[in-house]
């Protein structure tokens, strides 16, 4: 085995367990092996490494095999999470006109140190990566339903694409095996003129609601996150950190608060 720098990729569709109970066993099969073949096919165009399947999950990889360098393999895989993001879109608009359910989809993506080797039994073992990094992508992948949102990105990660991306602020999260709490982030698009500007504009609003939020200024962030909602009333982040901002404006955190969310549960 080695020790290498990677970018590691997870995504999964959002209440698999519970459509697998209610539909057509054929029929879920099918419209699984669609969905899976159209996610590896977005992998695979952005240079990933396809890891693993693990039911309904993918995990890819990039820098293990090949890479171009951390800040590339990184911005490859976030490149990949909007690809599976347009992908799921044109597949749910197919699926809908075709009277077939429509699927979410979670993805979380993280960078760090990895090892990297055949890691199974004597009959049967995988080139695969482990580590810290790996297991962090995954709790990241399982917390975009908590947040709402459909990608996850953690801090270091952040740090090596936001110069190609814009990126929203999510939470400082503490998940379940990692000892340090982590900054997460959502991807918002591609720093070119795709993106909505007008969000952007707005978004600004967001974020400095975040850092006043943070910094114990409730009243402040209550009045940002308010405004904010004005425009974009279904955003389920800013309704949430409004919520939070309402109770600690009336019963203020203890001392030690330092803005992170507990997450016990994988």
């Amino acid at each position: 085995g080695s020790r290498m720098p990677a970018t590691i990729l997870f995504s999964d569709i959002v209440g698999f367990t519970t459509l697998s109970e209610k539909a057509d066993p054929e029929e879920l099969v099918r419209q699984l092996n669609e969905y899976l073949s159209a996610m590896t096919n977005v992998v695979f165009q952005n240079d990933g490494t396809l890891d693993k399947f693990i039911g309904d999950a993918i995990m890819a990889v990039w820098g293990n095999v090949k890479s171009q360098g951390k800040a590339q393999d990184a911005k490859a895989a976030a490149y990949a999470a909007l690809g599976m993001r347009r992908e799921l879109l044109r597949l749910n608009n197919a699926w809908k006109m075709e009277g077939r359910m429509t699927l979410g989809m979670g993805v979380g993506i993280n960078h760090g140190d990895v090892l990297a080797g055949n890691i199974g039994s004597q009959d049967r073992a995988d080139l695969t990566v482990i580590g810290d990094a790996v297991n962090l992508a995954s709790r990241l992948e399982g917390l975009t339903r908590i947040f709402g949102v459909d990608i996850l990105v953690g801090a270091t990660a952040a740090d090596l694409i936001r110069d190609e991306f814009n990126l929203r602020s999510v939470a400082r999260a503490q998940v379940k095996g990692i000892t340090e709490p982590v900054d997460v982030f959502t991807i918002v698009g591609t720093r070119d003129h795709n993106t909505d500007q007008q969000f952007l504009i707005w978004l600004e609003t967001f974020e400095e609601g975040i850092r006043k939020f943070r910094d114990r200024d409730f009243t402040e962030a209550k009045i940002l996150f308010s405004r904010f909602l004005e425009f974009y009333p279904e955003d389920s982040l800013a309704k949430m950190y409004l919520e939070r901002s309402l109770e600690y404006e009336q019963v203020p955190p203890d001392e030690a608060w330092n803005a992170v969310e507990v997450f016990e549960r994988k």
